[in-house]
């Protein structure tokens, strides 16, 4: 292949599967490509437990060939959660995977591909992207890949609320990575990986389209077992209709089936104002030890008494081209409702991105009704295209100043479509001073990943909008929490412990509302522990008594993981991932975890008659409010791309002209 074809093909097909679109692909050695695979459904399973999602999704998948087949795709999940289980299974067949670390369970998957036999391999792309590959898949075989992993619900202003992902936002890179980019390609283009450019799908799904039919199955199923502890009320899912029923005091169940996968799903539910928690702690003994899980909701009359101090905000919005449509109405909504809760004792700008930044003003100014007005004039001419530049903005939001006389407060507005997180998260570290970032996730999609840990290295919090319908409520709770002074240095101490094993780490800010949730590995006879932290008025220490507590928790090793998953992800935000490896693997191995350095392989015994020969792809669902672009990324690379692209064009042809006057002179 030339590389002039390289350079118009790679924008829409290497990059989409590196950059976040979920695929399915099937391939052989040769890697050419054949009819698209069917994803027939997704199915999901939840049981909620206290503090704790434990969760199982399983995908189905058919090779609607007469031969056999190996398959890749990638598939979202939550940023947080603690992959722990994986199964593969075709046909009556069902193959237990084995968490290995990462090179080893690669070697293991070859051999077995190379060798005729079935096999699986998962792997974590970024934190809430993994990669599933599947080898010699029989001709019409199904295979179903259950992954089983547990996660931290979310509990705020008395709602808890979980989201399971069902598709990607496309990931953005700063243009300085484009040329890299390409080169890379074009090197994997000349080891043999081009099997993408030679496409039959039309013909061939037409041939197969009656067998696809026939196996057609609701594309997605969900059953969710609910006990909280507590009665709940207002049990929402905003974007899929399900079915809610309560089958004993504090126990519910909610299902669903529906054929659209285009949004992410979203559970919330209201706990009875009555019987709120001020606080909880889950003992557990695990084969590693004793841990703890511990909630504490700052008690309210902490904060009714004091005096709020002056505020100034800045409000950073994203309007790069993945921002188009339903995603940039919800961004404009919640900036307007931002801008009418301010009062004239706050100051306050506004920055726009895309492939650039600009000020709504060059210093902030006072909220007053003039200066209000001319913001919303401002956010209102907003338009959604262009790159997403989002260190610029970044750079001019976050001052690495301390405030003494003022809470400075940054409120981040974007669907987190980078894919260069890492490099943020540092920037974010280096320039925060006593800035607070408070990241608000738009659209029906978002960078969870990016949203969450920006935030917690940002020592703010997280708010997720998933349409404009949702505006007023969760912009109300976040401006709830900004206008409460917050308990800063928040931190564990034990009697007779030199020092608490406790993740995250360090612990964020806590606002009224906002719950600190965090789990805790337990000395052996563990005493008291102490919540100590910095409030308006001085020193503040509150106890947890270890006599008082008798809950323990019915999983036996999910407290555990849980601890191991946020010890890990602490150690890979905070440091370089190689200076790391060496912890990070010790704990994904005992404790079973896929990660950066580990996977999960699974392999059949018994090897098929035929090795796999063809290579296959498919995209999933565009997110509900995208718009389906002929390039990957978003504007800035893509005009690069583009213009690399007409630079070649041209440039070959001027050399193919001179070389025909040479052979003619």
């Amino acid at each position: 292949m030339s590389l002039l074809s390289l350079i118009f093909f790679t924008p829409a097909n290497a990059s989409a599967f590196s950059d976040g679109q979920a695929q399915l692909q099937f391939s052989d050695v040769q890697g050419a490509n054949v009819t698209p695979g069917v994803l027939l459904s997704t199915r999901a399973s939840m049981q909620i437990t206290g503090l704790i999602n434990q969760v199982q999704v399983t995908q189905v998948f058919v090779n609607c060939h007469p031969f056999a087949v190996n398959a890749q795709y990638l598939f979202p999940l939550p940023s947080e959660s603690a992959v722990h289980a994986m199964t593969m299974k075709v046909g009556e067949r069902t193959i237990v995977g084995k968490i290995a670390e990462k090179q080893q369970a690669e070697r293991q998957y070859r051999a077995a591909q190379r060798a005729g036999k079935r096999a699986a391999l998962v792997k974590q792309q970024r934190a809430n992207m993994f990669s599933s590959r599947v080898a010699n898949l029989g001709p019409g075989e199904r295979v179903e890949i259950t992954l089983s992993y547990q996660e931290m619900i979310r509990f705020r202003d008395a709602e808890l609320s979980v989201r399971l992902p069902m598709t990607f936002t496309p990931r953005y890179h700063p243009r300085s990575y484009a040329l890299e980019e390409l080169r890379a390609t074009a090197n994997a283009t000349n080891n043999g990986a081009q099997g993408w450019l030679a496409p039959k799908f039309v013909e061939q799904l037409a041939q197969q389209q009656d067998f696809i039919d026939g196996s057609r199955e609701p594309l997605l199923q969900l059953d969710i077992e609910i006990d909280f502890g507590l009665q709940l009320e207002q049990i929402r899912t905003p974007h899929y209709q399900a079915q809610v029923s309560n089958p004993d005091f504090g126990r519910y169940r909610v299902q669903l089936r529906d054929d659209a996968m285009n949004r992410d799903f979203v559970l919330r539910a209201k706990v009875l104002p009555s019987q709120q928690a001020q606080a909880a702690f889950f003992r557990q003994t695990a084969q590693s030890g004793d841990y703890g899980l511990l909630m504490l909701l700052p008690p309210s009359d902490q904060f009714s008494a004091q005096q709020r101090l002056a505020r100034e905000l800045i409000f950073v919005i994203d309007s790069s081209g993945s921002m188009h449509g339903s995603s940039m109405d919800a961004a404009k909504q919640a900036l307007f409702y931002a801008l009418d809760n301010l009062n004239e004792n706050d100051s306050f700008n506004i920055i726009d991105f895309d492939s650039s930044a600009r000020l709504f003003r060059p210093q902030a100014v006072a909220a007053n009704a003039f200066n209000r007005a001319d913001a919303e004039r401002f956010v209102y001419q907003l338009q959604a295209d262009g790159g997403t530049e989002m260190a610029q903005a970044l750079d001019l939001a976050l001052d690495g100043k301390t405030h003494p006389s003022y809470v400075r407060q940054v409120v981040f507005l974007t669907d987190g479509s980078v894919g260069n997180e890492q490099a943020l998260f540092e920037m974010v570290q280096g320039q925060l001073g006593d800035n607070r970032l408070f990241t608000v996730g738009i659209g029906s999609a978002p960078n969870g990943y990016f949203m969450r840990r920006a935030a917690h290295v940002g020592r703010g919090s997280y708010t997720f909008i998933s349409d404009v319908s949702e505006v007023k409520t969760q912009m109300q709770s976040l401006f709830e929490r900004l206008q409460n002074p917050a308990l800063r240095d928040v931190r564990l101490s034990a009697a007779r412990a030199k020092e608490l094993s406790y993740w995250p780490q360090p612990l964020p800010d806590l606002y009224f509302g906002e719950p600190l949730m965090v789990a805790i590995k337990l000395a052996p006879q563990q005493q008291d522990i102490y919540i100590d932290a910095n409030t308006q008025h001085g020193p503040l220490r509150l106890t947890m008594p270890m006599h008082e507590v008798g809950q323990t928790y019915p999983h036996s090793e999910a407290i555990a993981r849980l601890w191991a998953r946020q010890q890990i992800a602490s150690l890979l935000l905070y440091n370089p991932a190689e200076a790391v490896r060496p912890q990070v693997l010790d704990l994904a191995l005992k404790h079973q975890l896929l990660s950066p350095f580990t996977a999960f392989i699974a392999v059949e015994e018994v090897a098929t008659s035929t090795v796999a020969q063809h290579k296959e792809q498919v995209a999933n669902n565009v997110a509900s409010g995208q718009r389906v672009q002929r390039f990957a990324q978003t504007d800035g690379q893509s005009q690069w791309h583009l213009f690399l692209g007409v630079f070649l064009m041209l440039s070959t042809a001027a050399w193919l002209r001179r070389e025909r006057r040479q052979a003619h002179g």
